[in-house]
């Protein structure tokens, strides 16, 4: 019972990192539609707040739903990283450091300079250096969503 309810977490957070995944590219045409107008600049932040809302929560429910999983005698029995038994597990554990680091050691400083750059800006519309640091910052985004994707299938399919 109590294995069902942390895999159930688990694969809700991973819909809300999809989710989070989706409403980015939303917002990415919204920003382009919009770019050159005072809109853009609070599409982006706006952007910026929600997808990562929803990805810090997807990151802490499946921290906190896998550790669960492996910890608890009823369920599959994956263990802490048996990488030689179940190579489908290593790689999404791996893939998993890997996003980590890409949203917090190289994301969240990117996503910080560029929240003081919209916010210190005197101007209404964003001029260039913001918009590439806008761009740096939503393309580590998205090579950490397309790795969630990929994350996903591993788990999904354990090829």
């Amino acid at each position: 019972m109590a294995y069902n309810i942390f895999l159930y977490l688990h694969i809700v957070s991973y819909i809300t990192w999809l989710a989070a995944f989706v409403v980015s590219l939303v917002f990415y045409q919204k920003v382009k539609n919009a770019q050159g107008t005072p809109d853009e600049r609070k599409l982006i932040l706006k952007e910026r707040k929600i997808t990562m809302m929803m990805a810090h929560s997807a990151i802490l429910g499946i921290l906190i739903s896998g550790g669960a999983m492996v910890s608890i005698p009823s369920g599959p029995q994956w263990g802490w990283f048996p990488f030689s038994q179940y190579g489908w597990l290593a790689a999404k554990q791996v893939i998993f450091v890997v996003i980590l680091i890409l949203v917090f050691a190289i994301g969240t400083p990117v996503d910080v300079k560029l929240k003081k750059m919209l916010k210190n800006s005197e101007n209404d519309v964003m001029n260039d250096v913001q918009r590439s640091q806008w761009h740096k910052a939503w393309n580590i985004t998205l090579l950490a969503y397309l790795l969630v994707v990929v994350n996903t299938y591993l788990g999904l399919f354990r090829p």
